[in-house]
């Protein structure tokens, strides 16, 4: 049985994108590998669910929230600092000088292989074993884009040097055997740098967690996402903004936003008694089975977006820009719909909240398009055949 050293920033979660396909790599492929789980833990996650699939694990804690005076300092290293990528962690935020002891300790046993997410590889990139890293997309590109969207000097600044930054770590992916994404547009996006072989791993989702037979007679619009992460922020006011004031002209639907740390501005939203802002929720399955619509208005961001799959599995009807869907092979007009802007948005809403025979019609191609192309286990056996190709 293989030995694998699989390495990442936090515990994994099906709850959190980042962390999402580590979990369910794990526990598919648990009973087959013997898995030794180093990770970071910020207190949010609990490992408990993992443990029957892991051989061992160890975490270093850190804390989820930083100090105002540990956030000035860390933002003003981030900013001044052309190197700090580089030479050690993922904006300042991940190197530990217990963690690269811990790192350093376990490999005295002999290992078959190493995987690791993106913000550790720095970690084990001279550490002369197969390695993998999964990097799900070409986060560099995600900064360029709001480089190049931001309006002030300032903002204009802070985001070239991220993208600067980032850039530079990503050719860190250059010491790994095997690099892995989660769709044909990263891949391309990292190849212009990257010399390593990149492998796309559509990310899954799990049908039969994700599933709704309940038909519900009152319509709501639904977005689902960690509302800490700027591209969800983007979603969420640009729709606000918009689209739902037309929306709201033609019907009167509330709109549910569902995710954990939502910002004042996002709380500030229930302000309007259509608007409810969940935060962090136990089971987000509670949500999407209220829900009539799904609705992905992304402007920013990339890498799949695991939240789509999730509401085609429950038989939401999804509405989503490109940025949105990115990723995602399906057909718009079958398995979604399209909407680039906000009349067209407004638009699709509202013949979905009126056309019971569209509306199920989508939903019902969106969960048979789930089951047949983004499944965890179709996932997990192209990780395994990456792993027999490195592995001598």
């Amino acid at each position: 049985m293989k030995k694998i050293l699989l390495i990442c920033h936090d515990i994994p979660s099906m709850t959190v994108g980042a962390t999402l396909p580590i979990y369910h790599l794990i526990r598919n492929m648990g009973k087959d590998y013997n898995i030794h789980l180093i990770s970071f833990d910020s207190g949010k996650y609990n490992i408990s669910e993992l443990e029957e699939y892991l051989s061992d694990y160890d975490t270093i804690t850190i804390p989820e929230y930083l100090s105002v005076k540990d956030q000035f300092i860390y933002t003003l290293k981030n900013m001044i600092s052309l190197d700090n990528l580089h030479t050690r962690s993922f904006m300042n935020y991940y190197y530990h000088e217990n963690m690269s002891k811990l790192i350093k300790n376990t490999l005295n046993e002999p290992y078959d292989v190493i995987i690791t997410d993106m913000p550790m590889a720095f970690y084990v990139k001279r550490v002369n074993i197969p390695k993998i890293v999964y990097a799900f997309d070409a986060v560099s590109n995600y900064n360029y884009n709001m480089y190049q969207k931001a309006k002030g000097i300032c903002s204009k600044i802070y985001w070239y040097l991220n993208y600067f930054k980032i850039h530079r770590y990503e050719k860190t992916y250059n010491y790994f055997d095997s690099c892995i994404v989660v769709n044909e547009k990263d891949k391309k996006l990292l190849e212009k740098d990257i010399h390593t072989p990149i492998e796309v791993v559509a990310n899954g989702v799990d049908t039969n967690y994700f599933k709704n037979s309940e038909a519900q007679s009152e319509k709501k619009l639904v977005f689902l996402g960690d509302m800490s992460t700027p591209p969800n922020n983007d979603a969420v006011t640009y729709f606000i903004n918009e689209i739902y004031p037309l929306i709201l002209e033609k019907e009167t639907i509330p709109f549910y936003i569902v995710g954990r740390n939502p910002s004042t501005y996002i709380k500030s939203l229930e302000e309007d008694s259509h608007i409810t802002v969940t935060g962090s929720v136990e089971d987000v399955r509670t949500y999407l089975k209220q829900g009539t619509i799904f609705i992905t208005p992304m402007v920013s961001g990339t890498g799949i977006k695991n939240k789509i799959l999730e509401a085609m599995s429950m038989n939401l009807p999804v509405v989503s820009t490109t940025r949105g869907i990115s990723g995602i092979d399906a057909t718009d007009g079958k398995e979604f719909i399209l909407a680039d802007d906000a009349i067209t948005f407004k638009d699709s809403v509202i013949v979905l909240i009126h056309n019971d025979k569209l509306r199920n019609r989508i939903s019902n191609n969106a969960r048979l398009f789930v089951e047949k192309n983004y499944s965890w286990k179709k996932a997990t056996h192209k990780i395994e055949k990456i792993i027999d190709e490195i592995v001598i």
